[in-house]
């Protein structure tokens, strides 16, 4: 009997204990997020980049999450799941974050609609239109979800978007969406904690790309990043003053002041003409400021449409590149005139309905590894050339982005190009040279190409700080210039941009609303084929590298695919029921086999004799 009573006042401090700790443990979970993040692609870490802007914070970063609501999709369960659970991690890392789920549509009538759908497409947090499903005989009305939320720091606003799709169309719009998400917050709440700009200027007056041809990428870092990115176009045109910022420092002495560069970014995207030894001076000394150029040069003057033109073509060397060869010695860099021809990766041409393999195309596969690299998978690129560099032991970092494979034939310019040759049997023997560069990325200290050389029509140029070595900086050469460009419909785009009025040449305008339908196509998609290269996120990572925001490469880098079932496997119906009988079957056994010991623990433990001595 005592041993009895000693067991029942054990059980009830057990029970009492354990209710106890349950309570304990809800009480503590209301104030702490704790987790363990067991996936194979760490979707629930957040990045180093993440938590130090979290915790540099000084001031309450509030939050207020719309993506909430009856009307919310549930196909969109994921991402409205995961962003609730980031919010919270970000709250753990600091105690300024504030945030709260807001449901603007909830008990509004159709009327008050209209002005709160424009404050939020006013704000660039353009509401989705979604289908309510409806019982038989009722009427389908129009509802919206605001797919994002809005950061407020320090009197500051920012737009967070969360439903995103991918242009590319590697990704549903949900994986996709959710795979971006630390991306876009992080770029949000870095525009409004750390706001900085750098400014990007497309070189013009030298035959280079106009507007509308690389209009794309322009969009993706001009009006997407904004709030990192200024770009312009700049025509220098022999004026000192062009990418310098010189002021007059005593008008009387005739003397200046020389204030650095007016941009942290040159791009020179397939130049077609001459360039001047003025023009050049003006780069040279951009460079020596610590200015970064992103060279995307012709070696040749071969298109498709020469080809395409007539029979056989007659390839020269791009003047304007051979006009830069000098420049380009000093930064230890060398194009060639030539043409690569690849075996292995080569895109397809379609001619009068057929596919036609044209080694001049190339399908670049082969990535060094370098975070401007990453998740790159194919880059097309039209008539490039190889990439040399000059000597070793020179100081500077001069890591390979891209080559060929390693069946490759360089066929040296001048010379004969046709469309055949994407017919003719090739021959193996003279496809004999492996993994040439075609981009390259060089860092250091350049020296000028003009120290000691500066031409007696210059001689008036050394009031204005004429340098010789540079701070520390970097390029990247690509030896293509058609890497950037994007495939634009001119008679679409006409019909549609005299409604807003056509820009000038010379001036950098890009307009928001260009789309497929009205003529401007991502950088990358081939129209001929159908099919969509990874040209728009090489360039922006080469921009994002040189303007020092490699941050964003790692972010947009990451690859979270939301798991799902075989849509083959669920569909055979004896699967099915043999998941549907695991489902079942494994947690009734669970509970039977530790129903089943502790009663042999029970038993065990009183089936022994009382001990009889008094």
């Amino acid at each position: 009997m005592k041993k009895r009573v000693q067991f029942k006042k054990a059980a009830l401090i057990t029970l009492f204990a354990t209710l106890l700790a349950v309570v304990i443990i809800n009480v503590a979970s209301a104030y702490l997020h704790v987790t363990a993040d067991v996936t194979q692609y760490k979707r629930f870490t957040l990045s180093e980049t993440t938590t130090e802007l979290l915790k540099s914070t000084n001031d309450e970063v509030y939050i207020k999450f719309y993506l909430v609501g009856d009307n919310v999709p549930e196909e969109y369960s994921p991402i409205v799941d995961r962003a609730k659970e980031m919010l919270a991690e970000f709250k753990d890392i600091s105690s300024n974050v504030r945030y709260e789920f807001v449901d603007p549509f909830a008990g509004k009538k159709p009327e008050e609609l209209r002005p709160i759908l424009g404050e939020f497409a006013s704000k660039g947090l353009i509401p989705i239109p979604v289908n309510k499903k409806m019982n038989a005989g009722q009427q389908a009305t129009m509802e919206y979800v605001v797919p994002g939320a809005i950061i407020t720091y320090k009197n500051r606003e920012q737009v967070v978007t969360l439903v995103e799709n991918d242009v590319r169309n590697y990704y549903p719009m949900v994986d996709f969406s959710y795979m971006r998400m630390e991306y876009n917050f992080v770029r949000a709440l870095k525009a409004i904690i750390n706001p900085s700009k750098s400014r990007i200027a497309f070189l013009d007056g030298h035959g280079e790309l106009e507007w509308p041809s690389c209009a794309w990428v322009i969009g993706q870092v001009g009006e997407k990043m904004k709030d990192f990115y200024s770009v312009e176009r700049i025509t220098l045109g022999g004026r000192l003053n062009s990418l310098r910022n010189i002021a007059i420092a005593d008008s009387t002495a005739q003397t200046v002041q020389d204030l650095g560069n007016k941009y942290d970014l040159l791009i020179v995207a397939q130049p077609t003409r001459w360039i001047s030894d003025t023009d050049k001076y003006i780069i040279d000394q951009h460079i020596m400021r610590g200015g970064r150029v992103l060279w995307m040069i012709d070696a040749t003057n071969a298109s498709m449409d020469s080809v395409e033109s007539v029979p056989a073509f007659y390839a020269q060397q791009n003047i304007a590149c051979r006009s830069l060869q000098k420049l380009f010695f000093n930064y230890g860099v060398r194009i060639n005139p030539d043409m690569l021809m690849d075996m292995q990766d080569f895109q397809m041409l379609k001619v009068d309905g057929k596919n036609l393999s044209f080694p001049y195309l190339l399908k670049l596969t082969n990535f060094k590894q370098h975070p401007i690299t990453q998740r790159i998978e194919e880059v097309r690129a039209n008539f490039a050339s190889s990439i040399d560099f000059l000597t070793d032991g020179d100081g500077f970092k001069k890591p390979v982005l891209a080559t060929t494979s390693g069946k490759t034939e360089v066929k040296t310019a001048p010379g004969f190009m046709a469309l055949k040759e994407g017919i003719d049997k090739p021959n193996v023997a003279e496809y004999n040279h492996q993994h040439v560069p075609v981009a390259v990325l060089v860092e250091g200290k350049f020296k000028s190409a003009y120290a000691g050389l500066l031409p007696i029509a210059f001689e008036t140029q050394a009031q204005f700080n004429d340098l010789h070595q540079s701070k520390p900086t970097k390029q990247i050469f690509i030896s293509d210039g058609d890497m950037i460009r994007n495939f634009v419909d001119y008679k679409k785009l006409c019909d549609y941009v005299p409604m807003y009025g056509m820009p000038a040449r010379h001036e950098f305008i890009f307009h928001e609303w260009f789309l497929p339908e009205e003529g401007i196509y991502p950088t990358g998609f081939d129209p001929n084929m159908g099919y969509m290269y990874d040209n728009t996120e090489f360039v922006v990572n080469c921009i994002d590298y040189l303007c020092d925001n490699s941050d964003f490469i790692d972010l947009r880098s990451k690859v979270l695919q939301i798991g799902k079932l075989d849509a083959a496997k669920i569909s055979n119906e004896k699967v099915q029921k043999r998941y549907q009988l695991l489902n079942l079957g494994l947690p009734l056994l669970f509970l039977l086999l530790v129903g089943g010991v502790a009663v042999l623990i029970r038993r065990y433990r009183y089936a022994r004799p009382m001990n009889s001595s008094k």
